[in-house]
Order: structure tokens, then C-alpha cells, then sequence
């Protein structure tokens, strides 16, 4: 569930004088806006304006501006048809799926055709899912986000719910009551990141739950724009990146600090400048840090490390580094650019602390079962054993010098079967496995003249096969215990064991090792 429904209020306006720069919205990421992915799936009408407006990453154009310049500000806003017996509503996919902390709600360009009161629900459901003519998702229950309030006519309403929803929604619905225009809709909220990502994938991403925290001058250019999904281009300016202000001083250097989606084992970095050609940095620098805390430098004990040295930067073109750490995980990163300019995009690849980790368990989980198969089969390093592997079944044969007058046949179901054999002849070969075995089991060995013992299967022997076994046991035994090597899980090179010790311009010592990686609190 969302809120928890009461008689206190659910929200509060988060600036009253409408002309903050920074409250308490801030920071959070608009979930509704097409420059992450969002899309208008359906509305009930569009006579005077799409409701395609609503997500468009660009501010609306105000009432002064569109008098001066004669602009229709209709073609800038949703605007639906008189006389409505009900409401109107407009259905929103989510860019990403994420809990909601607030709105924005525009009306700027509107005065007279402005919806007079508006309601925003929430659900969670596919993302293929059909809306019908009411506007209901399928297989899903709206859930009230916002309830139903007044709103003024060339303004902005920014609502702040007193408590982030608990749930994660990806669509939502706005409702108009009863009909009439709103400019831009903004839902603020937190990503939730897809935690079944596998290998290298951008950390930094928005999609990923990456947001930009802090930056010291992004007045030509949101520092939101960073780590947008897709490259910069000419056709949307207002998300072409990140622009400080032109600086005087030689010395001079702006920054941005990013919180990564997930804490994460960095191994490549990708500066873009994209359309910035003459508008670049001339150079950047990158540090990393690990912290539990979402800003840093709230941190005293947060140490940053740099992890790409002060490097020039051309314009228009993507710049690529590697980085490659095994064993330092970060949760931040930090972009400096030497002395002002403009970065249209900023990737950190890497893998996830969380995936390192459960891999590490699965190695481990594995290890301990073809330990407890072993010690089931009695073997042990004084047991000399001969294994056989088929596509279904491992068959394990061990025979002592004791064991003169029998062999013991063990056969083990191995735990992952082929995934290109079918169920019919995974049971053909497990039981003809099981007949052989019963045969050889029952056939009582031939009498030898020779009193010496026996040696065990497998062993160095300088008799012949046909002195060792009979001709029905030898075919058995023969075929049981040809030396033929067990398959073996293959080992995937680190990325340091296929770069040896080239590429890599990291100032941190690093391990091959993966499993033993421990995300740390902090960096003394």
C-alpha cells in the first residue's frame, strides 16, 4: 500500500512563495518525464492539447512570454474539451518503477483553461499491460496518491507527500475535475533499481537508481543530465548535460558528486561531450568513495580515492577509461573538471557488490555438495577413485584390496542436467546406468589360480585385462572405468588475468580474487 490513509493531511506545499530554487522536493527524480523513458499510454481526451506535454522534460512557456511572442499556449500543455459530465484522466508509464515523495502540478500558460482541481493515483502492474476506455490498468488497483485539490490558474504547485510511499508504483493516473488544461506534471520519487541486473551494467545510470547529488555550478546545464539514459542530442537542449558558468581563474574547477544506483566494483568510466565542441572541460578527474550516507561529505570518515587522474578532454567525442578495481567497492563518485565547461554524459560501469556476493555464495554452496557427494561415496584421499561423467549421471567405482570378491558401484544424479537433453532421455541413461550396475554387482568374480589380491580399478597394473576380469566383467568394468577426465566448470578470467597489468590507471592495489570481496563502511 501507499499512505496510510488518516484525517491529517497527506501533503504540503513545498513552496509557497513558487519562486525556491532548492526545498525539500529537490534532489529527487522526475519519474514522469519522457527524458528517463516515461510515456503517455492513454487519455480519455486530447481536443486542444496532447497530453504528450505533460512529460516533456522543458519547462512550459509562461503566460508573460507567450503574450509577448503571440505563442499558443495550448500546443504546450494538455488541454481537454468543456461541459465534462465527469473527468478527465490521463494514464503515465513510469520511466522506472519507484516510490513517490511528491508532485509537481504546472499550470504555467494556462488562465481560463486551467483544470480547476486535480487527483493523482497510483499502481504497480506490467508494463504491457492494457488500459481500457476508464482508464483502469489491468490486473491492477489504483491506489490514492494525491486526493482531490484546488489548483490556480499560470502557476506552479509543488506538493510534498510527509512520507515517501512505501510501495513502488510504475504507473500512475491524473485526474482532472472536470475537465480543462494542465501544463507539465512532475512525479518525484526514488528509483527502484531491477535487482536481477547481471554483469557490467551502468551504476551511474538514473534508470539504475543513480542520482546526482550535489554539484558546486550547473547553471547553463541540470547536473541531472549526467547520468540520463541514450546520448545527448541536438533536438532536446534542455537535457544536453551538464554547463557550468565560464570561471576567470586558471586554478578554477567545478564538480559533481553522483550516488551510484548500487554500490558497486567499478572497471570502466565514460566521459561524453557530446555537442560540447568548444564548450569542454580541458580536463577531468575522477574520485570514488564508499559510504553508507547519501551525501559524503556528510561522512567525516569518507576518504576519496582517485580512481582517473587529471585527463584532457576533447569536444564532441566519448572518452572511455579503464578503470578496473577487483576489490575496492564505491558507492559515489565525483567528476571535476579543470576549469569550467560542459559534459553531456558520465557512465561508471561496473558489477554489483550484491551479484559478487552471491556468486561467492554460490561457489560455495556448490563446493559443499561435491563435498557432501564425496563423503557419502566414502572416498577419501587414501581411496583411490576413477570417475566417469555422462550428461546426467557421475559414476563413482572404488575397489580396495580388501574388497576381492565384489565392487561397489556408486551412481550420483548430478545437480544441473544438460539443458539440451530431454526428460525422456535423462531416464534412459539413469537407467541403464542403474541395470549396469545391478549386473556387475551380481556377477560374482572369476576364480583366479592366483592367490595374490586383487588391485584396485584403475590402478597401475602390468597384467592384461584378459588375467584381470572376466570377458562379461571386463566389458562392464572396462566401460565403467575408461579413463576419460571429468568435465569441468569452466573458470572465467578476471579482467585483470586477461589484461595483466596494462590498462589499468587505478591508484589502488588490487586482488584477482572475487570471491573474497567485502563491501567496506568507509576509507581511512
Amino acid at each position: 500500500m501507499g499512505n496510510a490513509q488518516s484525517n491529517l493531511p497527506t501533503y504540503y506545499n513545498a513552496d509557497p512563495t513558487n519562486e525556491s530554487y532548492t526545498h525539500s522536493l529537490s534532489g529527487y527524480v522526475d519519474l514522469a518525464s519522457e527524458a528517463i523513458g516515461a510515456k503517455v499510454v492513454k487519455a480519455s481526451n486530447e481536443r486542444f492539447g496532447a497530453a504528450a506535454n505533460l512529460i516533456k522534460p522543458r519547462e512550459p512557456v509562461s503566460l508573460q512570454r507567450a503574450k509577448r511572442k503571440s505563442i499558443e499556449t495550448n500546443d504546450d500543455a494538455w488541454v481537454t474539451r468543456r461541459h465534462n459530465p465527469e473527468a478527465d484522466w490521463a494514464v503515465i508509464r513510469l520511466g522506472s518503477a519507484g516510490t513517490i515523495s511528491g508532485f509537481s502540478i504546472d499550470t504555467r500558460g494556462l488562465d481560463g483553461e486551467h483544470a480547476s482541481s486535480v487527483s493523482i493515483q497510483g499502481c504497480l502492474a506490467s508494463e504491457d499491460s492494457a488500459i481500457n476506455d476508464d482508464g483502469d490498468v489491468e490486473g491492477a488497483q489504483w491506489e490514492e496518491l494525491l486526493p482531490v485539490v484546488d489548483i490556480a490558474a499560470d502557476s506552479r504547485h509543488l506538493l510534498a507527500l510527509w512520507s515517501q510511499t512505501t510501495s513502488a508504483y510504475n504507473f500512475v493516473r491524473i485526474v482532472l475535475h472536470p475537465d480543462g488544461g494542465i501544463s507539465r506534471l512532475r512525479i518525484m520519487g526514488t528509483v527502484v533499481a531491477d535487482s536481477e541486473a547481471e554483469g557490467e551494467t551502468d551504476l551511474a545510470l538514473v534508470n539504475a537508481g543513480a542520482r546526482v547529488i550535489q554539484a558546486s555550478d550547473d547553471k547553463l546545464g541540470a547536473k541531472e543530465n549526467l547520468i540520463l539514459p541514450g546520448p545527448a542530442t541536438a533536438d532536446s537542449p534542455e537535457t544536453m548535460g551538464w554547463k557550468t558558468s565560464r570561471s576567470r581563474s586558471s586554478d578554477h574547477s567545478d564538480w559533481a558528486i553522483v550516488k551510484l544506483g548500487e554500490p558497486g566494483f567499478l572497471t570502466r568510466i565514460e566521459l561524453d561531450t557530446g555537442l560540447y565542441d568548444g564548450d569542454q572541460p580541458v580536463a577531468a578527474a575522477l574520485q570514488a568513495c564508499y559510504t553508507e550516507m547519501t551525501n559524503p561529505e556528510s561522512d567525516p570518515q569518507c576518504f576519496w580515492y582517485q580512481i582517473v587522474p587529471r585527463t584532457e578532454l576533447n569536444g564532441g567525442k566519448l572518452h572511455s577509461i579503464d578503470v578496473t578495481l577487483n576489490d575496492v567497492p564505491f558507492s559515489h563518485i565525483k567528476l571535476i573538471i579543470h576549469p569550467d565547461g560542459g559534459v553531456s554524459r558520465l557512465r561508471a560501469y561496473g558489477q554489483r557488490v550484491k551479484e559478487i556476493e552471491e556468486e561467492a555464495a554460490r561457489e560455495e554452496a556448490e563446493a559443499a555438495a561435491e563435498a557432501a557427494v564425496a563423503a557419502e561415496a566414502g572416498l577419501d584421499a587414501d581411496t583411490p577413485a576413477a570417475a566417469t561423467e555422462t550428461e546426467d549421471y557421475v559414476v563413482l567405482d572404488s575397489v580396495t584390496e580388501t574388497q576381492s570378491k565384489e565392487v561397489e558401484v556408486v551412481i550420483t544424479p548430478v545437480q544441473e542436467a544438460s539443458d539440451n537433453e530431454d526428460a525422456a532421455g535423462s531416464k534412459r541413461v539413469a537407467k541403464k546406468a542403474a541395470a549396469v550396475a545391478k549386473e556387475l554387482v551380481s556377477t560374482p568374480p572369476r576364480k583366479k589360480a592366483s592367490k595374490a589380491k586383487k588391485h584396485a580399478v584403475g590402478s597401475d597394473s602390468n597384467e592384461g585385462d584378459e588375467d584381470r576380469f572376466s570377458s562379461r566383467e571386463g566389458e562392464i568394468i572396462q566401460s565403467l572405468t575408461s579413463p576419460v577426465q571429468p568435465k569441468k566448470r569452466g573458470h572465467k578470467k578476471t579482467r585483470q588475468e586477461e589484461d595483466t597489468d596494462e590498462g589499468s590507471i587505478n591508484t589502488i592495489d588490487s586482488q584477482p580474487k572475487r570471491s573474497r570481496r567485502k563491501a567496506t563502511k568507509s576509507r581511512n
